[in-house]
């Protein structure tokens, strides 16, 4: 008997540990999200990620088919989205400005680009694959997307979670 008290003690102890650490981690997590992050855009303007507002943040590379296959999707929502003052930025992780500028020659994006150099953003986001689009509000994510959008997609997306 007494060893099944000292074994649900040790157990009980394991569970309390744990969920300590857990709740550190994601504390942790949440005050990064909230942290200023300073991206480049690809004419090297700085750009702050804003706290407040309506946007999307596509994360895309150009190593990336289903990004490239949903490029044109989001320049054809763009006008739609402005409407509704609702700004989109795509976010290339961790590529070369050289790079990235003469993969964009080819789409004629109407939209901001920003660089995640060091991928700080693409962590605080926990973002795991490419592309990932986010749906945002004041700084909170409402809705992620893991995955090719399509233009109608978007729409239906943003006016589900944005409008």
């Amino acid at each position: 008997m007494k060893k099944w008290i000292q074994f649900s003690l040790f157990a009980v102890l394991i569970v309390a540990l744990s969920y300590a650490i857990i709740s550190n981690t994601s504390k942790q997590k949440a005050a990064a999200k909230n942290d200023e992050i300073v991206l480049q855009s690809t004419s090297g303007e700085q750009f702050i990620i804003p706290e407040k507002g309506i946007y999307i943040l596509n994360f895309w590379a150009t190593y990336c088919p289903p990004c490239e296959r949903e490029m044109p999707a989001f320049k054809a929502a763009y006008e739609t989205l402005q409407s509704h003052n609702i700004e989109l930025y795509a976010v290339n992780v961790e590529e070369p400005t050289r790079l990235v500028n003469q993969y964009l020659a080819k789409f004629d994006l109407p939209f901001p680009i920003l660089l995640d150099r060091q991928g700080q953003l693409k962590e605080n986001y926990e973002i795991l694959t490419l592309p990932t689009t986010l749906f945002l509000q004041d700084g909170k994510v409402v809705h992620t997307v893991k995955g090719e959008l399509t233009e109608q997609e978007l729409l239906t997306l943003t006016q589900k979670f944005l409008y």
